[in-house]
């Protein structure tokens, strides 16, 4: 059962540890550079945070090694659990989300974000694929304050069971910097895709434009007992520490540590790291790579059928240590 959002968590101290998989160097297409406006961002100061009647057991949390110990504390403006009584019209999802890219972008390739694709329903957030005129329009919401490190983000999300990407991901205002709590394929046809997860992150130079991403196996987690991970739902996480401490979580275990070495190699950042406040993003998307495998977007039977292109996102919760 839903609850009202927030919460307080005392944290558990927990040590972590980490496992890897997979391979290959998809990517979440970059949206085109662009003048933004500056927004509320949820950092060092102290966000306003109510009661609510959440239990423990509701929250998949675990700590770093260099917060443990502490209080975790729900952000409000950048978690919800899509309890909105009038959907997409409430306040309370206007206040706090755009229903559409950010910046304006409309999406990777053919992929085309209209808000007609998103719906509030059942307490879900639900996207939809249809194909008009060539393009895939498709689902995208984005949270209007933005987050920075130390954070918790956790999403718990039903994939589309297509070749569509269904993700969950950060990025900065001038996309240079970008976390990728969850990038996943689940159509059932492609048994590689259908059983991993990418878990990953990129930093960029825009002019001339250059993307650093790892590409390494360990990037594709399969859980070692055949998941095929659009079947069910599932709790996807990824605690962000500091500038190089990224670590993800999959139903509330650990399943990957990014090395401190793999975060900016190339030193794209300036020896920096990861550094920027960063909206957070739901969307799915024809990611244009794919067409490089084959696949025919506008004419796949997984896009085609618009039941397999259904995502579902229970709740997004974002927490940070006080």
């Amino acid at each position: 059962m839903k609850k009202t959002l927030v919460l307080i968590v005392l944290i558990e101290s927990l040590f972590l540890g980490s496992c890897s998989s997979q391979n290959d160097e998809p990517t979440i297409d970059e949206p085109d550079s662009k003048e933004i406006k500056d927004e509320e961002i949820v950092g060092e100061e102290e966000v306003a945070v109510e009661e609510n009647n959440a239990t423990e057991n509701e929250v998949s949390f675990l700590p770093g090694p260099k917060t443990e110990g502490t209080l975790w504390t729900i952000q409000p403006t950048v978690s919800s659990e899509f309890n909105y009584e009038s959907g997409k019209s409430s306040t309370e999802f206007s206040n706090n989300w755009n229903d559409s890219f950010f910046n304006g972008w409309t999406g990777p390739g053919i992929t085309r974000y209209t808000p007609e694709q998103s719906s509030i329903d059942a307490g879900e957030l639900v996207f939809k694929a249809n194909i008009v005129d060539g393009k895939i329009l498709t689902g995208c919401i984005t949270s209007k304050a933005k987050i920075t490190y130390p954070m918790y983000m956790e999403v718990r999300v039903k994939l589309s069971e297509s070749v569509l990407s269904s993700a969950v991901w950060m990025l900065s205002d001038d996309s240079t910097e970008e976390i990728d709590n969850l990038e996943a394929f689940g159509a059932k046809s492609n048994d590689y895709f259908s059983r991993r997860l990418h878990l990953s992150h990129h930093v960029f130079i825009r002019e001339p434009f250059q993307d650093y991403q790892p590409t390494g196996q360990e990037t594709w987690y399969a859980d070692g007992n055949g998941t095929i991970w659009s079947d069910e739902y599932h709790n996807y996480g990824v605690l962000w520490e500091d500038p190089f401490s990224l670590s993800y979580y999959v139903d509330g275990v650990l399943v990957r540590t990014t090395p401190v070495s793999d975060i900016d190699p190339e030193n794209y950042t300036n020896g920096n790291g990861l550094t920027k406040p960063m909206h957070l993003i739901i969307s799915a998307a024809a990611q244009s790579w794919r067409t490089t495998q084959g696949i025919d977007f506008l004419n796949d039977p997984t896009v085609t059928n618009e039941e397999n292109t259904i995502m579902h996102v229970d709740w997004i919760r974002v927490y940070k240590p006080e």
